[in-house]
């Protein structure tokens, strides 16, 4: 065989060894490496500040599917534009890393709810969020349901006059900021799928304990805690704290575990 009949196999034939192993190739290993704490937790909510993220954008964005790209160029600023992007790309890499996959052979999608699934994968749970320039994920597998909802601590003044819609009668004396129950109720309507369907006041979010109002919410318990620095408040809704809280930002991800991270709050 000649060269340039080499050369014309080669560029033809669509299958084969080098074409194989390039599909196998993570091309995000690099930003975040795959972990044997978090491929082998069955909860694991993380956090992440979107500027350390903006230098990878142009490789990121090739993680976001079609149809969220669509919803994404929907925004008329394009800030927050590229933040919607780089919180979905950055949704589905962690998600790949919780499951231990190449996040090209993971694929999330939204239920008729907007509510975030795992594409063939029932038994996976996952939630996102993300305010300003902080983005929150959540995953559990094989642990029931999850949600997550992160704001900025700036933001509180907004919620001045909300009390009413927020908070319910047994809740409006307790001493807790308002942001506090606005994310812990944010992450319960997130992990039920209901997002704000549900009137707000209509149930109990007390920190730690079970959401009795909600028969769709059976088993859940919310939380809120500070992070970022101080910058935003998460809040939390799933049945139990046990699994991984992880900070991650390119090439690195710090893991610690959930509930000693709440108890200290």
């Amino acid at each position: 065989m000649d060269a340039e009949h080499r050369a014309a196999v080669a560029v033809a034939e669509p299958v084969g060894s080098r074409w194989f192993v390039s599909t196998q190739t993570d091309d995000f290993a690099e930003l975040l490496p795959l972990s044997e704490q978090l491929a082998g937790a069955s909860r694991v909510v993380a956090i992440t500040d979107l500027h350390v993220w903006r230098g990878q954008f142009w490789r990121l964005q090739s993680l976001v599917p079609p149809a969220l790209r669509a919803r994404a160029e929907r925004l008329h600023d394009p800030r927050e534009r590229e933040r919607r992007l780089l919180a979905y790309a950055l949704h589905r890499l962690m998600v790949a890393r919780v499951l231990g996959r190449d996040p090209a052979r993971v694929e999330i999608g939204r239920m008729a709810s907007g509510m975030p699934m795992v594409a063939g994968l029932p038994n996976i749970a996952t939630s996102l969020s993300h305010a300003d320039d902080f983005v929150a994920i959540a995953v559990a597998r094989d642990a029931g349901m999850i949600g997550v909802d992160i704001e900025a601590i700036e933001h509180e003044s907004l919620l001045d006059g909300l009390a009413g819609s927020v908070l319910h009668p047994q809740e409006s004396d307790r001493g807790e900021a308002l942001i506090d129950a606005w994310v812990r109720k944010e992450a319960v309507l997130k992990a039920i799928g209901s997002g704000l369907s549900v009137d707000m006041s209509a149930f109990q979010s007390r920190q730690g304990m079970a959401v009795s109002e909600l028969a769709m919410a059976t088993g859940l318990r919310a939380w809120s805690l500070r992070v970022c620095a101080n910058r935003a408040r998460l809040g939390l809704a799933l049945p139990t704290l046990d699994g991984l809280l992880a900070r991650f930002e390119p090439g690195n991800v710090d893991v610690v575990s959930l509930r000693e991270q709440v108890m200290r709050m």
